[in-house]
């Protein structure tokens, strides 16, 4: 038996409404903001007045000769950095351009060194992240789709030694 137009109309209408009617039930949870962050903390070796500023230079991976870093400096005068952390993100401490995300860039943080009670300070390296290699894939559980990291691994450089860290497995950087 021929279902007539009307028939057929109603039975696609009630199928779309039972269909599209299962995600307006779903509260999806947002993706993680900090998913590709990098998280930095500094080891109980270095002295308090040590970190009372430091300065982060952003450098873009392909260098051209106007090649200029990015700077922000951190200034911790009545409460100091001891057990804070420093968050890299792709947003964050820089302004992000365009769709350029953290693994574009190479990333120098310095501390204001004190050594035999310099009042002023001298600039030190503390370590230079040379790349960071994060991936991750979109995952679907019914109505919600959510991006989650798969690998999240920085390279850096320490008192002139190289380190690979797995940020999966660690929550974050500990500069030595």
């Amino acid at each position: 038996m021929a279902l007539s137009r009307l028939h057929r109309f109603s039975a696609f209408a009630l199928l779309g409404a039972a269909l599209g009617g299962c995600c307006a039930n779903d509260v999806c949870d947002p993706d993680d903001p900090l998913a590709d962050a990098v998280k930095l903390r500094f080891s109980p070796r270095f002295a308090q007045n040590d970190l009372d500023t430091l300065t982060v230079l952003r450098y873009p991976k392909v260098f051209t000769a106007n090649t200029r870093p990015e700077s922000v400096t951190f200034v911790r005068t009545a409460a100091p950095l001891r057990g804070d952390s420093i968050l890299i993100n792709n947003s964050t401490p820089f302004a992000r351009t365009g769709n350029t995300t953290l693994g574009n860039y190479r990333y120098v943080v310095q501390y204001l060194a004190h050594p035999n009670g310099v009042p002023k300070g001298v600039l030190t390296t503390a370590f230079v992240i040379d790349s960071l290699r994060i991936q991750g894939n979109y995952e679907a559980t019914g109505c919600c789709t959510q991006y989650t990291n798969t690998t999240k691994t920085v390279y850096y450089t320490s008192g002139g030694v190289a380190q690979v860290v797995d940020l999966k497995q660690q929550p974050f950087l500990l500069i030595p």
